[in-house]
């Protein structure tokens, strides 16, 4: 995974697990005891968080797949007619999509000769790989491993006022230095994006709350 998408992983997972145990916590206060609570906290959140986490790391895998398929066929394609403009122009965009998006016009156009040339014919059948497993893996256990800190102040305290306030803080604190490390890469005023989410995140899991009432 790139560090892009391991920040967007986790920050789906505390997300989603946020707004799950905002409304567990508020309907569980008044409906459950602390057994069954727990319980139903554990099982709602694992459960959004695991489905969530496989589905976002097939459908990565899987759409990955869908576009190498496409880029092969593209450039057996050329490699009959190395002329046509629409297809260049279609593997031209994968290139824009790269760092060779800096490479002058002429230089990523010799680069799509050498492609059309080197490029391997249109496999029958793509099959999902050792690497395609460990990054599903990998995706999948951002989402699940976000659920723990969350949920954490609930589990040794019970649903008590402090239990709510330090799931809080965690799950706000956790999507701050995301979003944090997201403007530190890209030049944005840092702590002002991180207080921002912090605020929302609060207000999310109070909402939430309030919801589950």
């Amino acid at each position: 995974m790139s560090y892009g998408d391991w920040l967007s992983e986790w920050f789906y997972g505390f997300l989603m697990v946020a707004v799950v145990t905002g409304m567990i916590s508020g309907f569980a206060s008044l409906s459950l005891d602390r057994t069954e609570s727990t319980i139903v906290l554990l099982i709602l959140t694992f459960t959004v968080n695991i489905t969530w986490g496989i589905i976002d790391g097939a459908t990565s895998i899987y759409g990955g797949l869908t576009d190498k398929a496409d880029q092969e066929k593209l450039i057996e394609d050329l490699k009959k007619d190395g002329n046509d403009r629409q297809k260049r122009g279609k593997l031209r965009e994968s290139l824009d999509s790269s760092v060779a998006s800096y490479l002058s016009d002429g230089e990523k156009e010799k680069i799509l000769d050498e492609i059309i040339q080197a490029g391997p014919e249109a496999q029958r059948r793509y099959h999902f790989t050792k690497e395609d497993r460990n990054q599903m893996i990998a995706t999948a256990s951002c989402d699940i491993i976000a659920v723990i800190p969350v949920i954490l102040p609930f589990l040794l305290l019970g649903f008590t006022a402090l239990a709510l306030l330090s799931s809080r803080l965690i799950a706000a604190a956790a999507i701050g230095y995301i979003m944090f490390s997201y403007a530190k890469h890209t030049g944005r005023r840092k702590w002002a994006t991180a207080a921002i989410f912090v605020v929302f995140t609060l207000a999310m899991m109070s909402f939430t709350y309030f919801i589950g009432w």
